[in-house]
């Protein structure tokens, strides 16, 4: 696996975008479907906003944010088989796609938020006490 990191921006870019892929075909044929994108969504903005404003401890709003995904990965694996075939016995490839992409980059982002450092997961970054102007005393 390589080592590259990923800006945290475009980490959590992708952790919405394995939230809300969907085939709009899915969403109209089963219509509680159309709830487990946007209640995610909200959970992972209400981890992001806990975690800049101190609400949440880091490691508690890591394990929220890994745990949004694994939820998303979890629904969409246990929807997948019994929605492959449409009524008429034809294969959903629509389907199949945006669902093993959508675990991919759920997948994907568990693990790089599991291996990126707590004080990197912050927009926000605090400066170290050297840079804020402190000296050190003697």
């Amino acid at each position: 696996m390589s080592r590259i990191k990923l800006p945290l921006g475009v980490l959590m870019a992708l952790q919405v975008l394995a939230l809300l892929i969907y085939p709009l075909s899915y969403i109209q044929r089963e219509p509680q479907a159309a709830v487990m994108p946007p209640a995610l969504v909200l959970f992972f903005i209400l981890a992001i906003v806990g975690l800049n404003t101190h609400t949440l401890s880091m490691d508690g709003a890591r394990s929220l944010l890994i745990f949004i995904q694994g939820v998303n990965l979890v629904t969409r694996l246990m929807s997948l088989l019994p929605n492959l075939m449409a009524r008429d016995g034809s294969w959903v490839w629509g389907l199949l796609i945006a669902q093993v992409v959508g675990m991919a980059l759920s997948w994907y982002t568990m693990i790089a938020m599991e291996r990126r450092s707590l004080e990197g997961l912050r927009f926000r970054q605090t400066p170290a006490p050297s840079q804020q102007g402190e000296s050190p005393t003697s």
